[in-house]
Formats: structure tokens, C-alpha cells, sequence
């Protein structure tokens, strides 16, 4: 490992508890917020967001929310003084601890999926057939899949295991906490999904933070994350179009 500079300027502080949390919220808010003109700038109408939502809009929503998102983040980055990827982690582990998590990420998934078909309970949510359905009757499958597979696990990551990871784990005493507390929140925010599956995403949300924790990479957890969409994504177009 090279040494650092003599004269090399010390790592800025990151944002406190509160900041963190306020600027994630921020973030999320802004996001909210740009949803009501796009979508009547793309569909000409405003969907309610209280009633069940088709594929596509799913899709347009996701997509037009996230670069927003993580925009307020990048802000929040470079007002601290930091380098965006640097604050963000969105730097690429070794090859050791990469094949680790996916090794432990795929284990996971196919240990979970056993425990669903043991339990008699369906792999696919219902809300995974509802918008893959609505998405294929629309002719917007494929940004459906861009959707899940790419632009949420960007944002989604960026958001827990970047932003909130480095300002409520700025050490390591505080680092298991934050690991339990972003996965809560990250799980509460899947009501779409019932208990069993919010519970599932809580247990994913642990190990995706554990992974962030010892590898130093946010990079990591998104292309994990990918990984896991695409799998459900797979798993529902498979019961959609064969097993219906």
C-alpha cells in the first residue's frame, strides 16, 4: 500500500447524523416533487400514487426520480468537500472480496428462494406478475427491465449504502448500527411487497451492508444488487409467460 503524501490535506468530515438524514430526505423530497411535471411532460396525466401502478409508469417513475436523487446526494457530497465517488464509495473492491459477496449474495437468493418453496409460498410477488404484466400488455417491457435492473439498484444503493452509510458509519463502533438501521429502513420502504417478502429484503439489506462495510464499495452493492433484480425479474417473466 503506498504511502501518503507528506503534505497530503486530510479527509474532510462527513455529514453528521441529523445532515445525513435531513439531506436524504431532501433528496428524496426533490425527487417527489419533479415527478408531478415529468410525468405530465411524458404521459400528459399524473398517475395516482395511492391506486395500483402499471408496469410503465412504475418505470417512468423510477426513472425519472432517481437521477434527481442522486443529484441532491452529489450535492451533498461536493458541499462537504469531498469528491463525489470518494464520499459516494463508488470505487471497485479486489477481485477477492468482489467473488466473496457474490459468492455469498447468490447463496443467499437461492438459500431464500428454498426456504419460500419449502414454506409453500409463491417466489414471485405478486406485485413482480402485476407490473411485469401491465408492463408487456403496454409494449414497455424492456424499460421495465432498465428500470429494475439498472436505474433502481443505482439509486437505491446510492442512496442506503452510500450517502446514509457514510454519514451514520463513520466508525467502526457506529458501523453495525447503521448496517441494522439502513436496513430496516430500506425494507420499510417495499410496502409493495407482504411481510415474508419485506423481512427478505431486510435479511438482503444486512449482507449488502456488510459487504459495503468491509469492501469500501457502494460500486460493489449495486452491481449486487443488479444482480438480485435481475434474478426476480427472470423468475417473474419465466411465471408470466410459461407457468401462467
Amino acid at each position: 500500500m503506498a504511502e501518503p503524501e507528506p503534505n497530503a490535506a486530510p479527509q474532510p468530515q462527513p455529514w453528521g447524523l441529523a445532515a445525513t438524514l435531513a439531506w436524504g430526505l431532501l433528496a428524496i423530497g426533490v425527487s417527489a416533487a419533479v415527478i408531478i411535471p415529468a410525468m405530465r411532460w411524458f404521459i400528459g396525466d399524473v398517475p395516482d400514487l395511492t391506486a395500483e401502478v402499471d408496469g410503465v409508469t412504475f418505470a417512468l417513475l423510477t426513472c425519472i426520480e432517481t437521477p434527481v436523487q442522486v443529484a441532491v446526494l452529489a450535492l451533498a457530497a461536493y458541499i462537504a468537500k469531498w469528491r463525489i465517488a470518494d464520499y459516494l464509495s463508488l470505487t471497485w473492491p479486489g477481485r477477492r472480496k468482489a467473488a466473496l459477496a457474490i459468492w455469498m449474495t447468490v447463496l443467499f437468493v437461492l438459500g431464500y428462494d428454498a426456504l419460500t418453496l419449502l414454506l409453500d409460498r409463491d417466489v414471485v410477488a405478486s406485485f413482480q406478475v402485476d407490473t411485469y404484466y401491465t408492463a408487456r400488455q403496454q409494449g414497455g417491457l424492456m424499460l421495465l427491465w432498465f428500470a429494475f435492473v439498472i436505474v433502481a439498484p443505482v439509486g437505491e444503493e446510492i442512496l442506503f449504502r452510500g450517502f446514509l452509510f457514510r454519514g451514520w458509519a463513520s466508525a467502526t463502533r457506529t458501523a453495525w448500527p447503521a448496517i441494522f438501521v439502513i436496513a430496516a429502513i430500506w425494507a420499510g420502504m417495499h410496502i409493495q411487497y407482504d411481510w415474508f417478502g419485506i423481512i427478505q429484503i431486510f435479511f438482503l439489506g444486512l449482507l449488502l451492508g456488510l459487504i459495503r462495510w468491509h469492501s469500501g464499495s457502494t460500486s460493489l452493492t449495486i452491481f449486487l444488487h443488479a444482480l438480485i433484480n435481475a434474478w426476480a425479474t427472470l423468475q417473474t417473466a419465466v411465471k408470466v409467460e410459461w407457468l401462467s
